[in-house]
């Protein structure tokens, strides 16, 4: 009787065990996942003009002026308290070159410190784009877009004379 015992007990555990095995073979499960890629072209910017305000006449003994380009057009703009002579000017003006339909994250310093010599002037920037753009066109084909920057400074009666000149960067990159 205890053989027919032992060998029924050996017997319930190997199917139990071949029972055990069959259920983790059994629950497995799978899924597939798709790779994809979209090929842009590399971006571009290429400067086009510099921001330049021409001669300006400081204000006279005890005033204060503003200058002001403005990032369309091309002249000078608003001079109050100062006198902006006839002279070349232009906005800055920068075209960047990209896949078509592609937003573009761009960036521009918010001023420019100009010099000659130890004297400074710094300039606020006024760029005619925000913190992002679109590229024209539509995706696998070229696109484009133009950005444009002024700028605005403060003339004291009492800054020195002389040619100032400074620079700034505008950075883009694809969102």
């Amino acid at each position: 009787m205890k053989k027919l015992l032992a060998s029924a007990a050996i017997a319930a555990g190997l199917l139990a065990g071949g029972s055990a095995f069959a259920q983790t073979a059994a629950n497995t499960s799978s899924a597939t996942a798709t790779g994809s890629v979209t090929i842009v072209r590399p971006l571009t910017i290429t400067k086009n003009s510099d921001l330049a305000f021409g001669r300006i006449v400081r204000p006279r003994t005890g005033g204060t002026g503003t200058v002001t380009l403005a990032n369309t057009g091309n002249s000078v703009v608003a001079a109050s308290g100062a006198v902006a002579l006839a002279s070349t000017t232009s906005r800055a003006q920068f075209t960047v070159d990209g896949e078509g339909g592609q937003s573009v994250t761009t960036s521009i310093p918010a001023t420019v410190t100009l010099t000659s010599g130890t004297n400074t002037i710094p300039v606020t920037l006024l760029p005619d784009f925000g913190s992002t753009v679109t590229l024209s066109g539509a995706l696998a084909a070229a696109g484009s877009a133009t950005l444009n920057v002024g700028g605005s400074f403060s003339l004291p009666d009492t800054q020195a004379s002389g040619a100032y000149t400074g620079n700034f960067t505008v950075t883009v990159t694809y969102q």
